[in-house]
């Protein structure tokens, strides 16, 4: 008699362990954090002190792939296909009652530690094999999970001090320590308390009474992937990640799984658990157009309108084998995005290092699609070191002028990145010239200008909520220097003060935050009762302190937190200062809000007329394509109230964060006006009365009261639903 394609088995744990498991190359490495297996020992407990303890506690389905492999012709191997969490975390909360009742003095005669002891390692010829662990890892934690289960075989009484001793390679590693070493924690607080024997009852308990339903596959590998999308997708919510390894492998040939699945595997390591994230961006940058996200549902679409011409073949199973081969010899590339001194092996420059130093740090999004591509194609010979460099300096000199100092949208600058790669897809290739009149023209459509960005600058709290980026201006404005009388840059210097920040440069501001009552170097202290600022005669604070007055967090954050009064200092000598006044280059003695003031306009002219000017591309010829560009077939405000999305009467409010949004409420009378303050005006026109700009692209901007969502995103939403292309 032929065996079920599927065999549901209802376990417990005794039963479940007493096979061993491994976890597939291609499975991500164990993920659960301290949150999920806390929830996990507070359920089991509650169900181990309930009085129905008896009816068990159900942990939820399985799948496991039977190889027809049994270890020393008896003991039973399994690949686990859905489950991996659950059944380590088991196996961990069995090795840690196992070291602590070893270590209360029960002895491994006892019954219920033989059992746990037989759960944890199979014996072979009545005698426990230490290389037949219930479980094993084959991921990134591989070897720290292995060192774990060694140690408790060897020394289980020890346990505890062992992992506070192991040496960590990654934070795989330390996931798989942290969470077992708080599973002893919660079971010594919990469980064991003052009578040391209650760890045998739980343990009976867990072993007995913790249920599963392990579904047992027995059909061909290929065919596994297939049945495990169909269960999930009617169950919980899984990776997106996860559902596309099953898409593919669930299309390949069976001669070409085992060397696919390594691949699979091999990929997973080597992008430190990233793979969702490189997939995404290597399709963003070589297969198809730019998308806020890569899910199962349009993963399949891209595989049959872009894999199979652009790999130029005719079956999904040679599209998907070319794909993980070529995401496979370029991984080394998605790599450098998060390691600077692996990209700068590649392209050996300063400036080049610098920016790409703050792109690591900062962690932007937006152009990891483009540099991937750009990396690539400069190692192919496609593009010069020039280009390279040019693209990397004006894009991260853009984002942060763009979206940090400006504070602009970040979906605008989605935009402009999905123009960029466009007609990268269009021409088929990284030039220079398309990214930088991209940034150029983006400049031009927001209105910002050098002179703008040198007002905008100073009212940035650089101190709390933009470290990263005031850490890179400061790197640059600090590393600028006049040689015979012309204005140069030493990125070398600027990149070692990043590299080198947290170990022995800080921030230090330059009128302190604390000045004592009695100090004749600062005309200002803190009144501790009123948490606020108390000004000294002889002070030249703005008026608006002197009137109103201010609580100490608001001068902190305005006054204090400018970029004016900051500085890359010595940690050590920055530690040693206290409250002094000091001396800079430029100033005998830095004590007065005239000194910021004078700082922050001299940082601002070398920041943006040397380290970060606007690019030197003609300008008139960009403002004429970009005008064609804002022409684009998006409703207005007629079509917007015609198709109800909108309508007169109402109130409309600027979104900008540095915008007070009651004081910007408007009213909406008609397509073309506004009423604001009891004053008619146009829509452009109340945009910029209430921002200050000379000009606004005013959907971007403008949203209806109570809701979040701007006119520009409803333009786009209206389109997107009718299908109506926007170029």
């Amino acid at each position: 008699m032929s065996r079920k394609t599927l065999e549901p088995h209802m376990w417990n744990l005794e039963n479940l362990f007493k096979a061993i498991y491994q976890v597939p190359v291609y499975q991500r490495p164990y993920s659960w954090d301290k949150e999920q297996v806390e929830v996990l020992l507070k359920d089991i407990h509650e169900a181990y002190k309930s009085n129905e303890k008896e009816e068990g506690y159900y942990t939820g389905n399985i799948i496991i792939y039977d190889k027809d492999n049994k270890v020393n012709g008896t003991i039973l191997k399994y690949d686990i296909i859905d489950g991996q969490q659950r059944i380590t975390t088991f196996s961990m909360i069995l090795l840690a009652v196992y070291s602590l009742a070893i270590s209360d003095g029960i002895p491994e005669t006892d019954l219920t530690v033989n059992v746990v002891k037989s759960s944890l390692w199979k014996v072979v010829n009545r005698e426990y094999k230490r290389d037949l662990c219930v479980i094993s890892l084959n991921s990134i934690e591989k070897k720290c999970f292995s060192d774990l289960f060694n140690a408790g075989f060897d020394n289980p009484h020890d346990l505890l001090d062992y992992c506070s001793k192991y040496q960590c390679a990654s934070k795989f590693d330390q996931r798989i320590i942290n969470n077992f070493v708080f599973i002893c924690q919660s079971l010594r607080e919990k469980v064991t308390g003052t009578n040391k024997t209650e760890i045998l009852d739980y343990a009976d308990f867990i072993l007995q009474y913790v249920q599963f339903i392990a579904i047992e596959a027995n059909c061909k590998e290929n065919k596994v992937f297939s049945m495990f999308e169909s269960i999930n997708s009617k169950g919980k919510k899984l990776e997106q990640i996860d559902l596309i390894k099953t898409y593919i492998f669930s299309k390949l040939d069976e001669a070409s799984y085992a060397t696919y699945l390594d691949k699979w595997g091999q990929l997973i390591t080597k992008t430190n658990d990233n793979l969702y994230d490189y997939l995404y961006n290597f399709i963003k940058a070589f297969l198809c157009f730019y998308r806020q996200s890569i899910t199962i549902e349009n993963f399949k679409t891209i595989s049959i309108r872009d894999l199979l011409p652009y790999y130029r073949v005719n079956s999904e199973n040679e599209a998907f084998k070319r794909l993980l081969d070529d995401m496979y010899e370029k991984v080394e590339f998605y790599n450098m995005l998060s390691s600077t001194e692996t990209a700068y092996s590649l392209v050996k420059n300063n400036k080049f290092r610098f920016f790409f130093k703050v792109f690591a740090d900062v962690s932007y999004k937006h152009p990891k699609a483009l540099f991937l591509r750009t990396l690539i194609e400069y190692k192919e010979g496609k593009l010069s070191k020039e280009d390279v460099i040019e693209i990397v300096s004006e894009t991260i000199s853009f984002m942060i002028k763009f979206l940090t100092i400006s504070s602009r949208d970040s979906k605008d600058a989605i935009t402009m990145f999905s123009g960029i790669m466009g007609e990268i897809y269009a021409k088929n290739k990284v030039v220079k010239d398309t990214v930088v009149n991209a940034i150029a023209a983006e400049y031009l459509k927001q209105g910002i200008t050098t002179e703008k960005l040198k007002a905008d600058i100073n009212s940035l709290d650089a101190y709390e909520q933009n470290r990263k980026i005031t850490i890179a201006l400061l790197a640059l404005y600090e590393s600028t220097s006049v040689n015979k009388g012309k204005d140069i840059i030493s990125y070398d210097q600027a990149y070692t003060l990043l590299a080198s920040f947290t170990d022995s440069f800080s921030l230090d501001h330059l009128l302190p935050q604390t000045p004592g009552a009695d100090s004749t170097q600062y005309k200002y202290y803190k009144n501790e009762d009123k948490d606020a600022l108390v000004l000294k005669e002889g002070h030249d604070f703005p008026d608006i302190i002197v009137i109103d007055g201010m609580d100490y967090d608001t001068f902190t954050q305005n006054i204090l937190n400018r970029i004016g009064n900051l500085r890359i200092y010595y940690r050590d000598k920055n530690s040693g200062r206290q409250n002094t006044a000091i001396s800079l280059r430029e100033y005998s003695l830095f004590n007065s809000y005239r000194d910021i003031q004078r700082r922050s306009d001299d940082l601002a002219d070398k920041l943006f007329d040397i380290c970060l000017p606007q690019p030197g591309v003609d300008l008139t010829r960009i403002q004429k394509v970009n005008r064609k560009k804002m022409d684009l077939s998006l409703p207005k405000m007629d079509k917007l109230i015609e198709f109800n999305m909108v309508k007169p009467g109402d109130r409309l409010y600027i979104t900008l964060s540095s915008v007070d949004r009651e004081d910007s409420l408007a009213t909406l009378l008609d397509a073309k006006y506004v009423r604001y303050k009891n004053e008619k005006m146009t829509l452009n026109q109340w945009g910029c009365k209430v921002t200050g700009w000379k000009s606004i692209r005013i959907y971007a901007w403008a949203a209806i009261e109570g809701e979040i969502e701007t006119l520009q995103e409803k333009r786009l939403a209206y389109v997107q639903e009718h299908n109506e292309a926007v170029r």
